[in-house]
Formats: C-alpha cells, structure tokens, sequence
C-alpha cells in the first residue's frame, strides 16, 4: 500500500501541480487579453477568439515548462502567482471600463 502510495505521489503530483498551475495562468492570461484588447477597442467577440486562440499554445507551454522544471518552488510561484495577479488585474480593469461607460 505505501508503495503505491508512494508511486502516486511521486508520478501524479508534478502531472497535477503542472495542470493545475497551467490552467490558472492561462484563465489569468485570457482574461486579460480579452479585458485589454475590449479596452483598446477591439470587438468583444474578435477579442475572446482572439485570447482562445492563442490560450492553447501558452497552456502548453506554461504546463510542459512547470513539469519539466527543477526549480519548482520559482516556476510555481511565477506560474500560480502570475495566474493570479492577471485575473485581479483584468478584474480591476473591467470595474474602471464598466464605470466609465467604455
């Protein structure tokens, strides 16, 4: 049982941390992208398939970079804390287009 246990840990964590951090950086980086470009006046609609599209090659490249990295106290930090500090600051971005009627 602690094998297995074992095994587990050791084979899906770093699969699970990767996903999980790549997800959230990419949620931050669409929302973002999306918030921008609808702020620079972009279309809404041109704007989302705009962040979708390029969504694919960042995931990819966030989670192979998180699961392949050795130092992953920096990669997940940058990772899970740049997934963060985007989605607040698309969230701040939106209020200030909403209030100002744009």
């Amino acid at each position: 049982m602690s094998t297995l246990l074992s095994f587990t840990r050791r084979s899906l964590g770093p699969v699970l941390t990767a996903f999980i951090g790549g997800y959230l950086f990419t949620w931050g980086f669409v929302a973002l992208t999306v918030t921008a470009t609808v702020a620079l006046g972009w279309g809404f609609h041109t704007a989302e398939h705009t962040a979708f599209l390029l969504a694919i090659p960042v995931f990819l490249f966030v989670f192979f970079w998180l699961f392949l990295s050795r130092k992953t106290l920096l990669t997940h930090v940058v990772a899970y804390g740049g997934g963060i500090a985007m989605t607040g600051i698309s969230v701040w971005l939106q209020t200030v287009l909403l209030t100002q009627g744009g």
